[in-house]
C-alpha cells in the first residue's frame, strides 16, 4: 500500500489503496444510491430511518399474492386489503393537539410516496436471465417504450441486489474472526459477479444500432448508473473491510473492482468519474449527476396518487340539508307572523315585524352552523379523511385504493394491546402523570388489486409505501437543546457541573396487518431536540 499524500482540507480523502483511519466518506454514497430500493424477502417489518434533521422516514411493504385466473371475473381483480395503524405518543410540552395541529397540517407534514417493490433477483444471477431479458428488449425492431422500461428496471435490480450482498457480507464481518474464510470467498464471488454484470451489460448496450440516438443515449445513462452503483458497492465495502482490519489482500481485491469500474467509464467516455484532486465544484457535479441518474432509473417504479377528500359529496349534501332546515325554520316563522309584517298599520307593528325578521335570521344562522358542525363530526367519525387511487400512469393501470384517517385520541380509545406496548417501559407509579402525552392516531386501509399488479409486470410482487414525516412544527415549542446541571459526587465529595442535552422522547406504536389476520404491535422511540432528530431506538 502506498503512503497517504496530503490533500486539501476540502478535497476528497483517500480511504483505500492509501487508506487512512477515521470516519469514512466515499466518492459516491452507496446508501444514497440504494437506500430506498432495498430488496429481500417480503413482507418485511416497516423500516424506520432518519431522512434528515427534521424528517422521519419509514417504508411499508404491501405483499401481493399470485394472480388467480380461475377465480377472476370480467372487470374485477383479486383484492388484498391491508391495515396500517400508528399511534404517536407526543409529550404535551410540544403543544400538539386538535386546536393547534389541524388535519390539513397533519397531511402536509405526512407525505406518502408509493412505488413497486424491486423484484428479488440474486446478484449472481443478474448476468443470466435478467440480462437475456434486457437483450431481447433491445433487439432489432424493439419497442422503445418497452426497451426504456427494461433498461431502467435492470439498473434498479442491480442497485437493490447489490445492497443485499453488501448487507450479507457485513453480517459476516460481525462474526470475525471465525468468518474470515467466508468473507474471503464472498468478496471474491462479489468482485467476479460485478465484473460479469458490467461486461455483459456493455455487450448488450453496444449492440444497439448507432443510428438510434435516443435509445443509445438511454443505454449510456444506464451504463453509467450501473457502473457507479457497482463502484459504490465495492468501494464502500472495501472501506468497511478495512475498518474491520481484514487482510490487505482482501481489501485490495475489492477496491480494485471499484477502480476498474471508474476506469471503464473513462474509457467509454461516460460522466461521473472522480479523481484525487477534485475540487468542490467537481464533487458537487458528481452528486448532482448521481441524483439525476437515480431519479431517471427509479422512475420506472414510482406510482401516481390521486388524492381527494374522503366524504366531500356526503358533507356537501349534509351542509345543504342544514341550510334547508335553517331556511325552512325562518320561512315558517315569517309565515306565522306574516299579518303583522305585511300590514304595518302602526309603528308598533313595524317594529314587531322588524324584530321578528332579525330573530328569524339569527335563528336560521345558528341552526345552520350547529347542524353543519354536528354533521361534520358525524362524517369525521364514520368516513375517511382522504381517499386515494394508486395509478401506474406509465402502463395505464389502476393498482389499488387507500382510505386514510388521522385524529387526536384519548387514551381510553386506544386498543388495549397497543397501550400495553406503550406502557411496557414504565417503571414508576407516577411516570404517566409526570410525563403527560397526547396521542396522534394515523390509520390507512390499503386495497391492492393483485391481478392488475401482475398485469402491469408479473415480476412485481409488492408495493412499497414510503412515509416521510416532517417534525418541524413539532419542534417549535421545544426548549434550548442544552442545559447546565450541577451535581455532587458522594464518593469524592466534590461538586461538578456538566452540559446536559434537553431531549424529548416520542413513542410510536404501530402495526401493519392484512385484514382478517392478526399481527403484533411494535414500538420505537424517536429522540428529538430543538435541533432536530437525534436517533431512533427500537423497543420491541
Amino acid at each position: 500500500m502506498k503512503g497517504l499524500a496530503k490533500l486539501p482540507k476540502r478535497g476528497p480523502k483517500a480511504l483505500v489503496l492509501g487508506v487512512v483511519d477515521g470516519a469514512p466518506t466515499a466518492p459516491s454514497d452507496f446508501a444514497s444510491l440504494v437506500g430506498d430500493l432495498s430488496a429481500g424477502d417480503l413482507p418485511r417489518e416497516p423500516e424506520w430511518r432518519i431522512h434528515d434533521r427534521t424528517h422521519l422516514e419509514f417504508a411499508v411493504d404491501y405483499r401481493v399474492g399470485p394472480p388467480k385466473p380461475a377465480q377472476r371475473t370480467v372487470g374485477r381483480s383479486e383484492k388484498q386489503r391491508f391495515e396500517w395503524d400508528a399511534y404517536f405518543f407526543v409529550p404535551e410540552s410540544l403543544r400538539l393537539h386538535d386546536q393547534t395541529y389541524e388535519k390539513n397540517e397533519i397531511y402536509e407534514d405526512l407525505q406518502s410516496y408509493v412505488r413497486f417493490a424491486v423484484p428479488t433477483v440474486p446478484f449472481d444471477a443478474l448476468a443470466g436471465e435478467a440480462m437475456e431479458r434486457l437483450g431481447a428488449a433491445l433487439g432489432p425492431g424493439c419497442d422503445h417504450e418497452v426497451a426504456l422500461r427494461e433498461l431502467r428496471l435492470f439498473a434498479c435490480l442491480v442497485r437493490a441486489s447489490s445492497g443485499v450482498v453488501r448487507r450479507n457480507i457485513l453480517a459476516l464481518v460481525g462474526e470475525l474472526p471465525e468468518s474470515t474464510l467466508a468473507i474471503t470467498e464472498a468478496t471474491q464471488r462479489l468482485v467476479q459477479s460485478a465484473a460479469r454484470v458490467a461486461n455483459s451489460l456493455r455487450a448488450v448496450v453496444d449492440a444497439v444500432p448507432s443510428d438510434d440516438a435516443a435509445l443509445r443515449e438511454a443505454c449510456s445513462w444506464i451504463d453509467e448508473d450501473v457502473s457507479r452503483a457497482l463502484e459504490a458497492l465495492l468501494g464502500s465495502l472495501a472501506i468497511e473491510l478495512r475498518k474491520a482490519r481484514l487482510e490487505e489482500r482482501i481489501v485490495a481485491t475489492v477496491a480494485a473492482g471499484a477502480v476498474d469500474e471508474a476506469r471503464a467509464r473513462v474509457a467509454r467516455g461516460l460522466e461521473g468519474v472522480g479523481h484525487a484532486h477534485a475540487d468542490s465544484r467537481e464533487i458537487e457535479h458528481l452528486e448532482f449527476r448521481r441524483h439525476v441518474l437515480k431519479r431517471f432509473t427509479s422512475s420506472v417504479l414510482w406510482l401516481s396518487l390521486e388524492v381527494r377528500a374522503g366524504a366531500r359529496w356526503t358533507l356537501e349534501l349534509l351542509y345543504a340539508v342544514a341550510a334547508s332546515v335553517a331556511m325552512g325554520f325562518a320561512f315558517v316563522l315569517a309565515m306565522l307572523n306574516g299579518s303583522a309584517t305585511l300590514n304595518p298599520g302602526t309603528a308598533g307593528n313595524l317594529w314587531t315585524g322588524a324584530l321578528l325578521v332579525m330573530l328569524a335570521y339569527a335563528a336560521k344562522d345558528r341552526i345552520k352552523a350547529t347542524l353543519q358542525g354536528t354533521f361534520s363530526r358525524v362524517v369525521q367519525r364514520h368516513f375517511p379523511d382522504r381517499r386515494w387511487r394508486i395509478l401506474d400512469r406509465e402502463r395505464e393501470v389502476s393498482l389499488g385504493s387507500v382510505e386514510e384517517r388521522s385524529a387526536f385520541l384519548p387514551f381510553k380509545r386506544l386498543p388495549p394491546e397497543a397501550l400495553a406496548v406503550r406502557r411496557m417501559t414504565r417503571t414508576h407509579l407516577f411516570e404517566e402523570s409526570a410525563r403527560p402525552e397526547r396521542v396522534l392516531w394515523h390509520h390507512k386501509t390499503v386495497t391492492v388489486h393483485g391481478d392488475d399488479v401482475a398485469a402491469a409486470d408479473a415480476r412485481f410482487t409488492a408495493l412499497t409505501e414510503i412515509f416521510r414525516l416532517n417534525l418541524r412544527r413539532w419542534l417549535d415549542h421545544t426548549d434550548d437543546p442544552n442545559r447546565k446541571i450541577v451535581f455532587a459526587d458522594p464518593e469524592d465529595r466534590q461538586i461538578y457541573s456538566a452540559v446536559a442535552p434537553r431531549v424529548y422522547n416520542i413513542a410510536i406504536v404501530y402495526r401493519l396487518r392484512e385484514r382478517g389476520v392478526d399481527a403484533a404491535w411494535h414500538r420505537i422511540r424517536v429522540v428529538v431536540t430543538r435541533k432536530g432528530i437525534q436517533r431512533i431506538d427500537r423497543i420491541c
